[in-house]
């Protein structure tokens, strides 16, 4: 049975580790994949109970970080090659540490990340650290990713380059006979749960977020239970709590680590928690209502995404004040429980399994052709969708241009936009000139792609720079030429340099200047066929071509 190596790595938080054997112990109920995770966690705690292999590398104290940082790449080489995985596959963001690993050079990669801010993502991008992944699983819906406030041409990337795909959030989704046994065990009486998380406990900056918010929970726990109220609070301080001691008393219950925090969350009358990615998922899933409490986070913006989650759902943000915190758990301890919560994403951790199998065992590859977009323009007034009838076999993909201006005084022409059913936007951008209309009216009319002839002009790219639209409108420089009548062979030498000199070419065929009739442009058009038909040149869908301008976005340094 093929291996696949989860690649995870943790001295602080804990919700990827969850995300990882949530994956890995799916993978191997399914059976068709052994998974193997290797890890640098800590703690162990997560993995007592796993009946996944996990390989967890010890956090290398007693030298120098440089050393145990050489000393950990090269064990984990000699692991990974020793594994022999088919498929790899990692967790959050790209590590750049593995981007050298001899051992994972030529082996499908796979990215599962969880939600990244706009500026963090588009700094990895812009960095080219999506480069090595074969596939890009956003644990995220689509609506939520647009809502991180993602550069537009990290969202023409994500979009159009064919390497991301959306599976919505990964959490595990506890069953109501877990919730009900659950609460039983923290509640005997019925007594309404409070439940405090900061995640794995662990301070991202030495700022004592952990101590601040379980020494202030404390209070308030004193100050309920002074008044008579019958709350009982739930601290699981994580497994890498480093603050000052706490007490159990008559209603407080302090865990370092429970392994059903999930149902716990969702037993909860109040979730009192640092929203990171996985806790904040758990406590959704149940009726507790949200006291979110952020704190620094590595790529996260937790501000932000808490507030659009309040907004959403309810609940309120606060900080570590016992006086803020009092307030705000007795007026949720006095709602009903929440009703609005998100569904159950069962479906996001099937898809996430078929990529990675998918990948595990992939189509031969093929040696790739040279690969050209061709684009013809009839000039004004022709009948483009009637002209398309006439083209022959092998010119099916190319793409047809009609005669109107981009830039012309009556605004954006809906006919400036080249999208035959089932087939992306192009638009043909002419001159130096930038159209007088912004990007975004070109996005909002389905143009994904402009094509200019020449080497794209200044005042283009500042056109696009200076009114960016989201997704980006991504930009092909092409090569013009022009069809005369008996210049076909001359018309083909320049293509043939065209398509010899780019990877991927592009190339605009001006026809507007045959005969105004349709024998003549048949004719050429025939010839064009006849001899693409005998070149190792595969003419690219629209769709194609702007999936390959797009990845262009991931490669930049």
């Amino acid at each position: 049975m093929k291996t696949v190596a989860l690649l995870v790595k943790n001295g602080i938080g804990f919700g990827h580790l969850r995300r990882a054997v949530l994956i890995a112990e799916a993978m191997q109920k399914r059976g068709r994949l052994k998974p193997v995770i290797i890890s640098q966690a800590s703690s162990l705690s997560l993995f007592k109970n796993t009946p996944v292999d996990v390989v967890n590398f010890p956090l290398l104290h007693r030298v120098s970080s440089a050393v145990a940082e050489d000393a950990y790449t090269a064990i984990l080489d000699r692991l990974l090659d020793k594994l022999d995985p088919a498929v790899v596959v990692e967790d959050t963001y790209p590590d750049p540490r593995y981007l050298a690993l001899p051992s994972l050079a030529d082996r499908p990669r796979l990215l599962v990340m969880r939600r990244l801010d706009g500026a963090s993502f588009d700094h990895l991008r812009s960095q080219g650290r999506f480069v090595a992944f074969d596939k890009v699983l956003i644990a995220q819906s689509r609506a939520d990713f647009a809502l991180e406030g993602h550069s537009g041409e990290s969202a023409a990337a994500v979009e159009w380059s064919g390497r991301f795909s959306f599976v919505g959030n990964l959490s595990y989704t506890p069953t109501p006979e877990e919730i009900a046994r659950t609460r039983a065990e923290y509640a005997p009486h019925g007594e309404p749960l409070v439940v405090v998380n900061g995640g794995a406990g662990g301070d991202q900056m030495p700022d004592g977020y952990g101590d601040r918010l379980f020494s202030a929970c404390a209070q308030v726990a004193e100050r309920l239970l002074a008044t008579g109220h019958r709350a009982r609070f739930v601290f699981i301080t994580g497994p890498y709590y480093a603050g000052r001691p706490l007490s159990e008393t008559a209603n407080v219950t302090v865990r370092r680590y429970e392994p059903r925090l999930a149902a716990l969350l969702a037993a909860a009358r109040v979730a009192v928690i640092k929203p990171g990615n996985n806790a904040l998922s758990e406590a959704l899933s149940g009726q507790a209502h949200l006291v979110l409490v952020p704190d620094v986070s590595f790529l996260e913006g937790l501000d932000e995404h808490a507030s659009r989650v309040v907004d959403q759902y309810g609940g309120a943000i606060s900080t570590a004040d016992p006086d803020v915190l009092e307030q705000l758990v007795r007026e949720a301890l006095d709602r009903l429980p929440r009703t609005e919560r998100p569904e159950a994403n069962h479906e996001g951790l099937l898809q996430t399994l078929e990529a990675i199998e998918d990948l595990a065992h992939p189509v031969r590859p093929r040696v790739p052709q040279r690969q050209l977009m061709l684009a013809l323009t009839f000039g004004k007034g022709r009948d483009v969708a009637g002209l398309r009838g006439m083209l022959p076999s092998p010119l099916k993909n190319v793409q047809l241009l009609d005669g109107t201006s981009a830039a012309d005084a009556d605004g954006l022409a809906s006919e400036t936009v080249s999208r035959p059913r089932d087939r992306a936007g192009i638009v043909a951008l002419p001159g130096v000139e930038p159209p007088a209309v912004p990007p975004q009216e070109f996005i909002d009319r389905g143009a994904r792609l402009a094509i200019t002839p020449g080497p794209v002009p200044r005042a283009i790219t500042r056109w696009i720079e200076l009114a960016p639209a989201v997704p980006s409108l991504v930009v092909l420089a092409a090569e013009h030429v022009v069809a005369r009548e008996g210049s076909l062979d001359a018309n083909l030498r320049r293509i043939a340099r065209t398509a010899a000199r780019q990877e991927t070419a592009c190339v605009i065929l001006d026809l507007s200047h045959l005969a105004d009739d349709d024998d003549s442009v048949k004719h050429y058009l025939q010839g064009l066929a006849e001899w693409l038909g005998t070149q190792p040149v595969t003419l690219l869908t629209s769709e194609e071509a702007i999936a390959r301008v797009a990845q262009r976005l991931l490669e930049q340094s």
